[in-house]
């Protein structure tokens, strides 16, 4: 009896595990289809946004050390300036546009719920998937071209690397679900968002190192886990790039709150949130 109970509950699981794929899979291409269907440059502009800043900064480089060439042969901390860059720009877009997709996740496919099988959080996970195989590709696409272009690509520690951006993965998810249910609930909390990515984008270590700056005024940057995580990657990813201030044990325990935090607004708040909408 208790055997055919057992049997019973996991037949059960699967065949809602197996619901659950197909309603984010559905929703995925969805997604696809609405973000980037109608405009085939859509898929261009994923790439050309973050090489637009690169190639931006380093031209103002450029102009800054009087020639292209002295903007291109600069290095930071035994880094290659191109390739310092692409190293923040790349992961920083990633969390920005996983923070953003998500957390409007539920405005967009509000449709989508009226559909019993359909919940909130397959949409937030099929965004998620869908900017995750986005910057995946985008990160192969410009490192390739440096490479091409004659900058040094080796990585220290390929492992590592990918431990780090999918630690980052994961902490953007969390932050995207966090404020997916906040801004729903308080929907003047979303036009503060976009400054906050702003000042983000300025004090995350995307264009500096953390060595740059002052012990004294280091502390105040290190509460920002996004600094840590592009840093570390930055670390893992060059062999003679050092950034001792920043910890992975930071980044790990701010995913682990974070995502706690997100998972726990969610499973209170959702019905209050959909019943508003």
């Amino acid at each position: 009896m208790y055997i055919r109970i057992l049997f019973y509950h996991r037949l059960r699981m699967n065949k809602e595990l197996t619901q659950i794929k197909k309603v984010i899979i559905a929703i995925f291409i969805r997604e696809l289809n609405t973000r980037f269907g109608k405009y085939r440059l859509g898929y261009l502009w994923a790439l050309l946004e973050p090489l637009s800043i690169i190639v931006l900064f380093v031209l103002i480089r450029g102009i800054l050390a009087g020639s292209l060439r002295g903007a291109t042969d600069k290095i930071i901390y035994h880094v290659d300036y191109p390739l310092f860059l692409a190293a923040g720009i790349i992961p920083f877009f990633m969390f920005r546009h996983i923070v953003t997709q998500v957390m409007n996740s539920i405005e967009a496919n509000k449709g989508l719920f009226y559909y019993q099988p359909v919940k909130p959080i397959d949409a937030m996970i099929a965004r998620w998937i869908l900017e995750g195989i986005i910057f995946s590709v985008v990160w192969v696409v410009i490192f390739f071209m440096l490479a091409c272009l004659g900058f040094s690509t080796e990585i220290k520690d390929p492992l590592g690397l990918l431990g780090i951006y999918l630690l980052l993965y994961l902490f953007s998810f969390s932050v995207g679900l966090v404020l997916c249910i906040v801004v729903n609930i308080f929907e003047e909390l979303k036009n503060i968002v976009p400054p906050v990515m702003m000042f983000l984008f300025f004090t995350s270590g995307v264009f500096f190192s953390i060595n740059m700056i002052p012990p004294k005024f280091q502390v105040f940057l290190l509460w920002n886990p996004v600094l840590h995580f592009i840093e570390l990657s930055r670390v893992n990813f060059f062999p003679l790039y050092r950034a001792d201030a920043v910890s992975l044990e930071y980044v790990t325990f701010s995913t682990i709150v974070v995502l706690w935090l997100g998972l726990s607004l969610y499973k209170i708040k959702i019905k209050e949130v959909l019943s508003s909408e």
